[in-house]
């Protein structure tokens, strides 16, 4: 769950309806990638860049669920590249764990509390790569009420946004 748990818990919306979600703390909006944007939060003690985007579909649909936020981010002050994680909108069932999906590539994700992390952080280079060349990524999860949720992301703009990020923060 590395460091990104910390920044994830302190997630606030954008001002208009369907705006990119951004980290607190003075997150700077970067650039939109078709449906990926680019964050960068730089402090005295560190630089944080982060590529987001939202579901463009989410099933069930008459689900109660919070904000939905798949993130990739890069913390250069301790050179971790393209952390992923998740943020699902409601608590998780405990000990289940997430799927995400692009074509006939599948990856396991932990959870913890309302996100979700890559199980191994050896598959987050082939995750990425995955992500480059597919179209679009499902991710699914069990709430703690025992709902299956599916979550649909188009993956374009996904390659420009991670090359923004890496210049933002190199």
């Amino acid at each position: 769950m590395r460091k990104l748990f910390i920044v994830v818990t302190a997630i606030i919306v954008g001002a208009g309806a369907g705006a990119p979600p951004v980290h607190a703390q003075a997150a700077k909006f970067l650039q939109q990638f078709n449906d990926w944007s680019s964050y960068v939060r730089d402090s005295e003690n560190e630089k944080i860049c982060f590529a987001v985007s939202q579901p463009k579909d989410s099933e069930p649909k008459k689900v109660n669920r919070g904000q939905i936020v798949f993130y990739l981010t890069t913390w250069k002050s301790d050179n971790i590249v393209n952390q992923v994680s998740v943020k699902i909108g409601y608590p998780f069932k405990p000990g289940s764990k997430v799927s995400a999906t692009i074509g006939p590539d599948r990856f396991s994700l932990i959870t913890k509390d309302d996100k979700a992390f890559i199980e191994n952080t050896k598959d987050e280079a082939r995750l990425i790569a995955a992500m480059k060349k597919g179209a679009k990524m499902v991710v699914t999860g069990t709430s703690k009420r025992g709902t299956l949720t599916k979550d649909i992301y188009s993956l374009s703009g996904i390659t420009a946004a991670l090359d923004h990020v890496a210049k933002s923060c190199s």
